[in-house]
């Protein structure tokens, strides 16, 4: 049987996740990357971000929680093991504050974060401009270390 070759366009966070993600699931495969600028050119490479999810309208709320799950569990998982400062992924706990209450005041990605809560009283007084806070511990990931963390994984397997 001949050697499946897959090509992956783009060598930002999904390109390259695609591509690791691609090699696990089809073992042995040829796998090229086709990007115009790769790391530390990508847009990827200026963001980092808190993993917290967005509602998108057209998109079930179950399908947007099973997104979200998979990929805290993901990073989670990066994060508890050695290699998460290579891999630029750590957890970090905040508040996420509103100046009028939201519509969900807990929001359906609660119970995959760890430790959600609603802000006390006491917490609230210290932003004397909003009227409702959360409290939780989420994954906060540096893209420029994971974007080279993922780029050795996937030059490893082509």
């Amino acid at each position: 049987m001949d050697t499946a070759r897959i090509a992956v366009v783009g060598a930002g966070v999904i390109g390259l996740s695609t591509a690791v993600c691609i090699s696990k699931l089809v073992p042995g495969c040829s796998i090229t990357i086709i990007s115009d600028k790769f790391t530390p050119d990508t847009t990827s490479d200026v963001a980092a971000g808190m993993l917290i999810p967005h509602i998108y309208p057209d998109t079930p709320i179950h399908t947007l929680k099973r997104w979200f799950k998979d990929t805290f569990d993901h990073l989670y998982a990066i994060a508890c093991s050695a290699e998460a400062a290579d891999a630029g992924v750590h957890l970090v706990s905040g508040w996420q504050i509103f100046q009028s209450i939201p519509a969900e005041e807990v929001p359906f990605w609660a119970d995959v974060v760890l430790g959600f809560r609603k802000m006390t009283e006491a917490e609230l007084k210290k932003f004397p401009q909003h009227v409702f806070g959360q409290a939780f511990t989420t994954l906060k990931c540096e893209t420029s270390a994971y974007l080279s963390w993922l780029e050795k994984r996937a030059t490893a397997v082509m």
